[in-house]
């Protein structure tokens, strides 16, 4: 790979380990911590979307720290991530219906929308600098170790709360839903 092509797909790298950070203190500190949202029947689809948008990032981490996505391929990955956005997007109008997020919860969330621009926007430079320009392949890269495998360790995690996710959301569909906190209406 040409050092500028290396250079992108570090700093991709870089900044999905940086969403893995910052997925982490929403996860731990806003949705179990405060929240507690594995027990609040209303937050069913909430955690629904968030054990999909949990496997979406498996499939972008792994793919990503592992393999380079070469011609149509490169269509695949970065629909990935499109359908990422739009779980997003649900996601927050779930929260929006059914609870008031926290000023650094909040936060959080503005910083994960800026890195995904970020990491997208590199993503979208590596497709058009190099990926697209190959034979139609997935092959596999060649990125610092430690990116690699700190990537697969994030993902595992990821996988772990999915599945927890899943559970806590068909769990909470199975009793009768309890009626919002907040019904409707944007939180400030």
């Amino acid at each position: 790979m040409e050092p500028h092509v290396t250079e992108l797909a570090e700093a991709l790298l870089v900044l999905l380990l940086v969403h893995a950070g910052l997925g982490a203190i929403d996860t731990f500190a806003f949705h179990e911590l405060r929240e507690h949202l594995p027990a609040r029947p209303w937050a069913a689809r909430e955690l629904l979307l968030h054990s999909l948008r949990s496997l979406l990032f498996v499939v972008i981490f792994l793919g990503l720290a592992w393999f380079e996505w070469h011609g149509l391929f490169g269509l695949l990955i970065f629909a990935v991530v499109v359908i990422e956005y739009v779980v997003t997007i649900a996601d927050s109008i779930a929260e929006d219906r059914t609870r008031r997020l926290s000023a650094p919860e909040r936060t959080n969330h503005m910083l994960l929308a800026l890195n995904t621009g970020l990491y997208t926007g590199l993503l979208v430079l590596l497709l058009v600098a190099r990926w697209w320009h190959e034979p139609t392949a997935i092959v596999r890269a060649h990125h610092p170790a430690l990116l690699s495998v700190a990537l697969s360790f994030a993902a595992a995690g990821v996988a772990v709360w999915a599945a927890r996710d899943a559970i806590a959301s068909h769990r909470l569909e199975r009793r009768s839903p309890s009626p919002p906190p907040r019904a409707s209406g944007v939180a400030p």
